[in-house]
């Protein structure tokens, strides 16, 4: 009898786990549409975009053209090239520029130099100072303070960057 009543009891719960075909409806899953992202990384294209200078460098002069460029080669961590247009800028700034000092500073600084870097960052940082370019000569200064922060040229220098805007 148990296995009557357990026959019974199965049979009527595989019949009401049956399905009936015709109130089923089958839909496929959604294929999206691939985004336009997807689409250009599938092709294959490149997703690095190029440096460009926000201005024409052919009507740069030349000085400013090749530290405009030995900047991009930096940023790009070409550091031969950024080095070889270093030395082009030579040519044709006048000595003791300071945006060719601090692209120097930044070349020893790169090139671990420490010492070389630090003295070319001051006497860029005072360039800059005498030209009334205070932010530009920040950027030297914190070249010199990662550098050597207890050093005496932070202390000559520290009075131009107290204001609130440093």
């Amino acid at each position: 009898m148990r296995k009557g009543v357990f026959s019974l009891i199965l049979a009527s719960v595989l019949a009401s786990c049956g399905t009936d075909k015709k109130n089923v409806s089958y839909t496929p899953p959604l294929q999206s549409q691939p985004s336009p992202l997807e689409q250009k990384i599938s092709e294959g294209a490149s997703q690095e975009l190029p440096v460009t200078s926000p201005v024409n460098p052919e009507k740069l002069d030349l000085c400013t053209r090749h530290l405009l460029f030995a900047d991009q080669y930096i940023t790009a961590s070409d550091y031969p090239e950024a080095a070889d247009e270093i030395k082009e800028a030579e040519k044709y700034c006048k000595p003791g520029d300071p945006r060719l000092l601090y692209m120097e500073a930044v070349m020893a600084d790169i090139n671990e130099n420490r010492k070389k870097a630090y003295e070319l960052y001051y006497q860029a940082a005072k360039g800059y100072i005498k030209k009334g370019d205070l932010d530009s000569a920040f950027k030297c200064y914190s070249g010199m303070i990662s550098i050597n922060p207890n050093g005496k040229e932070i202390k000559e220098l520290k009075p131009y960057f107290e204001d609130d805007n440093y």
